[in-house]
């Protein structure tokens, strides 16, 4: 029955008009996507695949150590996050030198037989909204330029809680700008800062004969942190959700992933939208690491001594006994279908998988009801009007005030000195591919009155909660509900504030593009997601992985520069109507001091690349070394 169940279930990679030759080709670069003859230091793994549990059992047979964990992951960082596949997943590093020093210490403690935890060594990668002590080497910004070289009085509890695990936070990821409150047509994953993040998992199709490729969508806020993880820039993540904006990304990733009961975790140090919905929780390749992940997120350090904490214990469960779970009717994906991502057959795919698993689980005797009938999203608006939408405007407000206040130097203080910012500093802020800032305009314009805000709090308790999936638990007296990831449990659950959680389930023939389940038990029940997750990962086929990032030939063999387009535009208006004299250096240092304020900085170096692959004659120096630069 099990063999049955991985043939069904194991994802497609493949178009299967690509020729042999290419799948020959495709193995070899498997084997060597990672380790190549310039760089035989680096340790023998794939970073696409190694999990968390592995690396762990790997350091503690003496194979390797968490100083070359740390090197593998920053040799695919710089070869893929801004160069290469340019997947922008990451807005910032922490300063090699420091990873170091921090991975040898944690090996030492290792080599002495002290262990903080199953995750002693592992690095880990945090949304850029979670704040990190300045030591660590790393801005906390949200995304904005109005946050870039600002200080934080101290890391979040939360990034204490992983150190004190023995975890290497490895850097931040990028996301959606502000969490996605900047301008309601912004792309998801898009920051000024970070730029466009992308997926590892790419559409294909031949046209004219021809292989061609294009990126697909990462979806939701915390998309930086899911890429990352998908990618093999890092094994484990910590993201952010607000309605499904964790759970979304996973989903697209091909990930484990579980949002934490509201208020489960402390928000203090990080930026979120609204105190009613926002959870800070983790991602993984595999279930197993998630449990180790969540039980140091979930697990207070002793300076917390007075915290609430989760009664049960996290363990890894690969056995379905004691659940009872519900899966929803299947009438799904409506969000891709909307957006033309999907076409009819794709969809039918997508419901067989869906069926695949219900079935099995009921043939292995699993206590499955279904099919049980999800309320729609409908249900949580009120007189037609979107419920969350002024709760998420006010306390977005008030949580920005409360996160500029945890930084020891700013150079923003409000709401209306960030909207300044951005006016100030049009050509970083506001691209054209975010051209205004619509939603932080109408959040300090928002004047709901209270007792309405109230009224549509009640609403979404009411409508997600007791009439909702609390109805549901009862009902059929239920531990967990599971629908397609794209179904409206995402945002009955933020409703009513319980947790949800995320596993893969298989990709897309027709652009590779992942898909999974997304799951909800009432609140603080989070184990009991975890053992479905540890049973399921035990029972269905692995995860859907991405093609080795090196083996996608880019549809453009000369990149752009480093900077984005509206960068690059400005640094050539500027050398073509000012006199620099043909040196970079100068136009470097007046670009730089235009910018001050904004914290952005280009090296000369980069000028001159930018310069020079734009047909301009440019040197660096005053004239010293300009022979040499036009012999290179």
């Amino acid at each position: 029955m099990l063999k049955y169940i991985k043939t069904a279930l194991t994802p497609s990679a493949f178009e299967p008009e690509l020729p042999p030759a290419y799948f020959e080709k495709l193995n070899v670069a498997r084997k060597t996507s990672f380790a190549s003859s310039s760089e035989a230091s680096l340790p023998d793994l794939d970073p696409l695949t190694v999990s968390a549990y592995e690396l762990s059992e790997m350091m503690s047979a003496g194979a390797i150590t968490s100083v070359e964990i740390v090197e593998a992951y920053l040799h695919q960082i710089e070869q893929h996050n801004r160069r290469g596949r340019q997947l922008r997943a990451l807005i910032s590093v922490a300063p090699r030198h420091e990873l170091m020093r921090i991975a040898r210490r944690l090996d030492d403690e290792r080599a002495r037989g002290k262990r903080r935890g199953p995750l002693h060594g592992i690095p880990i990668v945090l949304k850029d909204n979670i704040m990190t002590d300045a030591n660590l080497g790393m801005d906390t910004t949200v995304g904005s330029y109005a946050f870039v070289g600002c200080t934080p009085k101290k890391n979040a509890t939360i990034v204490d809680r992983l150190i004190r695990r023995g975890m290497i936070i490895l850097g931040k990821a990028n996301l959606t700008e502000f969490c996605g409150l900047k301008n309601p047509s912004m792309p998801p994953g898009w920051s000024a800062v970070g730029g466009q993040c992308q997926s590892p998992y790419v559409a294909r199709h031949i046209a004219k004969k021809k292989l061609h490729w294009e990126l697909s969508a990462p979806g939701g806020s915390s998309t930086g942190s899911a890429v990352s993880v998908a990618s093999g820039f890092s094994t484990l993540a910590i993201g952010t959700d607000t309605i499904g904006s964790l759970i979304t990304p996973a989903n697209r990733a091909g990930l484990y992933a579980l949002k934490p009961t509201v208020g489960q975790v402390p928000m203090d140090g990080i930026f979120s939208l609204s105190k009613s919905f926002d959870s800070a929780g983790g991602m993984a390749k595999s279930a197993k690491d998630l449990v180790a992940l969540s039980d140091a997120l979930l697990s207070p350090t002793n300076k917390e001594a007075s915290a609430h904490t989760l009664k049960s214990n996290f363990r890894i469960k690969e056995d379905w006994a004691g659940l009872r779970i519900g899966f929803t009717e299947p009438t799904i994906w409506t969000s891709w279908r909307k957006s033309g991502r999907i076409n009819a057959d794709a969809e039918r795919f997508m419901l067989q998988k869906y069926e695949v698993v219900v079935q099995s689980l009921i043939e292995m005797g699993v206590d499955i009801v279904y099919p049980v009938e999800l309320p729609s999203q409908s249900t949580l608006n009120l007189d037609g009007r979107n419920s969350f939408e002024p709760i998420v405007y006010s306390e977005f407000k008030e949580c920005l005030a409360e996160f500029i206040r945890q930084f020891k130097i700013t150079k923003v203080h409000s709401l209306a000195e960030i909207i300044n910012f951005n006016l100030e500093h049009p050509e970083l802020t506001l691209p054209p591919s975010c051209p205004n800032q619509n939603d932080l305009m109408a959040a300090l314009q928002s004047t709901v009155p209270r007792s309405d805000l109230r009224t549509a709090h009640e609403h979404l308790l009411q409508a997600g909660g007791r009439d909702g999936l609390d109805f549901l638990f009862a009902a059929h007296q239920l531990d967990v509900i599971v629908a397609p990831g794209d179904a409206a449990l995402s945002s009955l659950a933020a409703a009513a504030g319980y947790p949800t959680a995320a596993c893969p389930l298989s990709a897309l023939k027709l652009n590779g593009q992942p898909f999974g389940l997304t799951l909800a038990s009432p609140p603080h029940t989070e184990p009991t997601l975890l053992h479905f997750l540890t049973a399921y990962e035990a029972t269905f086929p692995p995860r859907a992985l991405p093609l080795p990032l090196s083996s996608v030939p880019l549809q453009d063999p000369h990149p752009e520069p480093l900077p984005d387009k509206p960068i690059v535009e400005l640094i050539l208006h500027e050398w073509d109507t000012r006199r620099f004299s043909c040196s970079a250096d100068a136009l470097a240092h007046w670009l730089n001091a235009r910018w001050r304020k904004s914290g952005y900085e280009l090296s000369a170096e980069t000028v001159c690349e930018v310069l020079r692959s734009n047909g301009r004659i440019a040197f660096r120096g005053l004239g010293d070394d300009a022979s040499g630069a036009f012999a290179r």
